[in-house]
């Protein structure tokens, strides 16, 4: 593994607890655990001048022992500590440590076994970071480029990582174009300037690797120049000691070529090229994905139709594909015919003739024989009114006529002709009430007008209850003669015609269809409904057992032969002309 600089860090931030009165450290590594070069770290990392400290490193390193000395610090004449002591961390790196502390001399042997501490601690976190699998850096790695949401941010986020998990100096990306590798990213590079030397050769040693298919690797020590001499060219362009170019060639839409770059260091050992290889192979498909996520929807549009087509093309499963095909080819010719179209309304059956039962004067209900739902024949008893009170103005106007047809015989006897002819006048006012009392008796029973059913009127629960002249009590249409009535929307209203047919099918009798003829149109449609639909009638051709006023169901309008294309589309069509018609300035 690689020794990082937060690592070191972090360590020398527990140290820093460990250690009162630390002003100042330095560490000083070379190995294979660190990048080529080694790795130098101070703190606090403000430091102005790290020369005093680097070289009481080397001698430290030199002599394999601890070197310590004092001196007085300036700001308040306090004794500074300096203890350098060699660091040897297992097998990945060795190197000396330099801290600065602010403590008097007697302080010495006690800060050298903190360091010492120190240093086993920082042992022990490195052989616990030894026994994690490689996967789990690579987990990281991973899972730290998915959370970038540019696909900038992650090219940057993965090559550094990459990069300190290859241990090599830079690293850079390319994808295959027509004419050959484009440089995308270096690693901690920000803008390229693709018109430099140094970015075409990086192009053309990429260029050359994808045209070889896999790894190429070429040093500064290899004799042989004739097989990849744009590798040779990027070595001695950039003073590297050896580059990986690996081209990512299966699983990927656009090919791609990371290439590592090793300043110092660089080997041909196959443990070296299989860390770049594996570390290539497995941040390609992270890159990929975020880099098709950023491109135009119309150029996903087109690699999506090419690969499409390249999967038609292939042999494997021809079969199935030709079955596909020939299935498209018989929906576009079944959608090119002719079909019927018809438009769909919501319907209710209603009878043809509906007569209505209502109060023919104020009164009460005395007795309700009917009710809503119930057949009934031409005469029968529905309900009656209360009649006491006409019973009572009868008898009084029966003994007023009597009382004044005797006094009209006195006056004609006592030959009184002008009270005869009050008295005859006032009896024939009489005999008209009596007549009028007489017509509202005979009408308290409330009989069906025709025989049928019964649609709307329940009084049996409302006994007693006061009713007005005019008020409408029962309703009751025949058994066999029906029409539907329609509410077709707007949209559909001008296909329809006087004389066209239909089918029917009621919620109560889903499986039978029942057909009919419009015959009725209205011409506005309500104010009060929400959306606008128009009133149309219709005559049934045929009847069905079990038909009652009332019912409810789907009709079906037939209006015409269309392409079922249209049939299909053209609601979405209409729709979309009437937004652009609107939109249009």
């Amino acid at each position: 593994m690689i020794i990082s600089e937060p690592f070191i860090r972090s360590w020398f931030a527990l140290q820093s607890q460990l250690i009162s009165g630390l002003q100042h450290a330095y560490i000083d590594l070379h190995g294979a655990g660190v990048l080529p070069g080694g790795l130098t770290v101070s703190y606090p990392d403000n430091l102005d001048s790290t020369v005093e400290l680097s070289l009481a490193a080397q001698l430290a390193r030199r002599s394999g022992a601890p070197v310590t000395g004092t001196s007085i610090s300036k700001e308040d004449g306090a004794t500074i500590l300096r203890i350098a002591c060699p660091m040897q961390l297992g097998e990945h790196a060795d190197g000396a440590l330099v801290v600065e502390v602010k403590a008097p001399p007697d302080r010495q042997a006690a800060v050298l076994q903190l360091l010492k501490w120190g240093e086993s601690w920082l042992n022990l976190a490195l052989e616990q970071r030894d026994e994690e699998p490689e996967s789990e850096g690579y987990k990281r790695l991973i899972q730290t480029g998915m959370a970038q949401k540019d696909y900038r941010d992650t090219v940057t986020v993965v090559l550094a990582l990459l990069r300190v998990r290859t241990a090599c100096t830079r690293v850079a990306l390319g994808y295959s174009t027509e004419n050959g590798v484009k440089l995308d990213t270096i690693s901690e590079l920000g803008e390229l300037d693709f018109r430099s030397t140094r970015v075409k050769s990086i192009e053309s040693a990429m260029t050359e690797a994808l045209q070889h298919g896999s790894t190429v690797s070429c040093s500064n020590s290899d004799n042989d120049t004739g097989e990849f001499p744009q590798q040779r060219r990027l070595v001695e362009s950039g003073s590297l000691s050896g580059v990986f170019c690996v081209p990512i060639l299966q699983g990927l839409c656009n090919p791609l070529v990371i290439c590592f770059e090793f300043a110092n260091g660089f080997s041909h050992e196959s443990s070296r090229r299989a860390v770049c290889e594996e570390g290539a192979t497995i941040v390609a498909p992270l890159l990929e994905l975020h880099r098709e996520q950023k491109r135009p929807w119309l150029h996903r549009l087109k690699a999506l139709c090419h690969e499409g087509i390249q999967q038609l093309l292939d042999v494997n499963g021809r079969q199935k594909r030709i079955g596909l095909m020939v299935f498209v080819l018989l929906l576009v010719l079944f959608a090119q015919s002719d079909g019927e179209y018809r438009v769909p309304a919501s319907a209710t059956l209603e009878g043809t003739v509906q007569r209505a039962v209502i109060a023919p004067f104020e009164g009460y209900i005395l007795d309700a024989r009917a009710r809503a739902g119930q057949q009934v024949a031409e005469g029968d008893l529905l309900a009656r009114l209360d009649d006491r009170e006409l019973l009572g103005e009868r008898r009084r106007l029966r003994a007023e006529q009597g009382e004044l047809a005797e006094q009209h015989r006195q006056a004609v006897a006592t030959l009184d002709h002008g009270k005869a002819k009050i008295f005859e006048a006032q009896l024939e006012q009489a005999q008209a009430k009596l007549s009028l009392v007489q017509d509202q008796l005979s009408r308290t029973e409330l009989r069906a007008p025709l025989g049928g059913l019964v649609i709307s009127g329940d009084w049996s629960r409302s006994l007693g209850v006061p009713v007005q002249r005019g008020d409408l009590l029962f309703q009751i249409a025949p058994l066999d003669e029906y029409q539907i009535v329609m509410k077709v929307s707007d949209k559909d209203i001008a296909e329809v015609k006087v004389g066209q047919q239909g089918l029917l099918t009621l919620s109560a009798l889903p499986r039978d269809t029942v057909r009919f003829t419009v015959s009725g149109i209205s011409t506005m449609a309500p104010v009060e409904t929400i959306e606008p639909a128009f009133r149309v009638e219709a005559a049934l051709q045929e009847t069905l057992l079990g038909l009652r006023p009332g019912m409810q169901g789907v009709a079906k309008i037939v209006v015409g032969e269309h392409r079922r294309w249209w049939i299909w589309t053209h609601d979405l069509t209409d729709w979309l002309r009437l937004q652009l018609w609107r939109l249009w300035p």
